[in-house]
């Protein structure tokens, strides 16, 4: 072996940096494993496997490095836990923020009848309603095109100013749950024109009934919210982009403003 190979501060700095690409790759993992479509399983796992080791490797040199790296084996697997999670942190706010898109869409399709007609959703492997699915694939299109992923990337790099390697996972909990409250209100927001008119619907029918007891309003009901909820729904899905984009926009700093940024 030559020299230079059997130097033993060469093989030192060799395993700190091969620690620290773990490391960094752990928290991308995390971000990616909880991102929307990347994290799916319609993509291929060696094309996650192998888009995380590039960003890894990418991003390696602009990471602060560490006071010191752990030496044993335990050690590293508890900051490699402690990584992951920050990670997953970073892509569920994305995911929560498309969750309100989908929960718009059931609350739409449970007053429109559409409850009863559920399906597999190949993204997630879970039941899914019509309108909820629809509108979630829109909004995951609008995270590519407003170019989310790209701000989700440069948030990861400036967590580690916020959370730097091997501070632990700084949680703020109720800023957690103030956006849970915001963004179950957001998805509320999304769903009160249908709501609002297929309530206005159902009074009229109701007060119909009160005056021409001979109506079959079980039967007349169905078709006309069903047309009345796709109309309305329609004119929304014009104004989604719009409305959702400003969310969006904001996620990277919601990301960073959960773990004290």
């Amino acid at each position: 072996m030559t020299p230079t190979l059997s130097s033993s501060a060469l093989w030192a700095f060799t395993g700190a940096k091969a620690a620290l690409w773990v490391l960094v790759l752990t928290r991308l993992t995390g971000l990616l494993a909880a991102f929307p479509i990347l994290g799916g399983e319609q993509m291929p796992l060696p094309i996650r496997a192998a888009l995380g080791a590039l960003l890894a490797t990418v991003i390696l040199p602009v990471i602060p490095v560490p006071a010191a790296l752990p030496m044993g084996l335990p050690e590293l697997v508890g900051l490699m836990a402690s990584e992951l999670a920050i990670g997953l942190l970073l892509g569920t706010v994305v995911a929560w923020t498309l969750e309100a898109v989908a929960f718009a869409g059931t609350l739409m399709d449970t007053q429109m009848g559409f409850s009863f007609v559920q399906f597999i959703d190949p993204a997630t492997s879970q039941n899914a309603s019509v309108s909820g699915s629809m509108m979630m694939q829109s909004a995951a299109l609008l995270v590519f095109i407003t170019g989310l992923h790209h701000q989700m990337i440069l948030a990861l790099v400036d967590s580690y100013r916020v959370a730097p390697m091997g501070q632990g996972l700084p949680l703020q909990v109720m800023g957690l749950l103030v956006l849970i409250g915001q963004l179950l209100a957001k998805g509320l927001q999304l769903a009160f024109p249908v709501l609002a008119v297929l309530f206005l619907l159902d009074l009229t029918l109701g007060i119909s009934g009160k005056f021409m007891p001979q109506l079959q309003l079980l039967q007349l009901s169905f078709p006309l919210k069903i047309s009345l909820g796709l109309l309305v729904l329609g004119l929304m899905l014009r104004e989604l982009g719009p409305w959702l984009t400003p969310l969006l926009e904001t996620a990277p700093r919601l990301a960073l403003k959960l773990l004290g940024g």
